[in-house]
């Protein structure tokens, strides 16, 4: 449900392709669909990450305890900042789209819509708390023996995509499919390590055997 609702954020329309379309266009209810599957999508990784960190060895507590801060970091912080701009989104529209302000309300709505999209995407370097955090779960997997090596493995990819894809985006190209291959190693991750954890019935850490 977590990787579901995570992915289903990026084809919910929130936003135009300039600030004027965005406040123009604007939809409360589509809005507060948003918040609620960032919200939920945020819990429910959450509660998955903390099922994984359960069935993992202790004697792997420094990687495993990385991850789980990165992975609680990488679901959090996106979901507050995208509640808080929601609010002053509906805010800005309603003073975009009303007749009764001034042509310089209006600039100073746009103004500040440019200044959360600004933020929207800043928000882009916490999504690299999930690479770190797969990276550190797979680096546990491998030594705990508990989950195959090709789970491993695609966790590695899933960091080596995510590397190579931001050294494109600073460089200012652009592949054809890496997003869509980004989310399809994220997806494969998480549910096979999801169907794991569900036939293993590891309820508490595994000790040192």
């Amino acid at each position: 449900m977590g990787s579901v609702l995570y992915i289903t954020r990026f084809f919910l329309p929130t936003s135009a392709e300039n600030p004027a379309e965005s406040l123009a266009n604007y939809d409360g209810r589509l809005a507060i669909v948003f918040g609620l599957v960032s919200t939920f999508s945020g819990i429910f990784l959450i509660l998955f990450v903390l099922s994984l960190r359960a069935a993992l060895p202790k004697r792997d507590s420094v990687l495993t305890i990385a991850a789980v801060v990165f992975s609680i970091i990488a679901s959090i912080v996106p979901v507050v900042v995208n509640l808080i701009v929601l609010d002053a989104r509906a805010t800005l529209a309603g003073i975009y789209n009303s007749s009764t302000v001034t042509g310089v309300d209006k600039a100073a709505a746009l103004v500040s819509e440019q200044v959360l999209e600004a933020e929207e995407e800043a928000i882009f370097a916490v999504y690299v708390g999930a690479p770190l955090a797969i990276g550190l779960f797979s680096g546990s997997m491998w030594k705990s023996k508990v989950f195959p090596n090709w789970l491993t493995y695609v966790g590695l990819a899933f960091v080596t995509l995510t590397g190579v894809g931001l050294l494109l985006v600073a460089v200012g190209a652009v592949v054809p499919g890496l997003g869509f291959a980004y989310l399809g190693l994220f997806v494969l991750w998480i549910l096979a390590s999801s169907a794991y954890l569900y036939r293993s019935d590891r309820k508490t850490a595994t000790t040192d055997s």
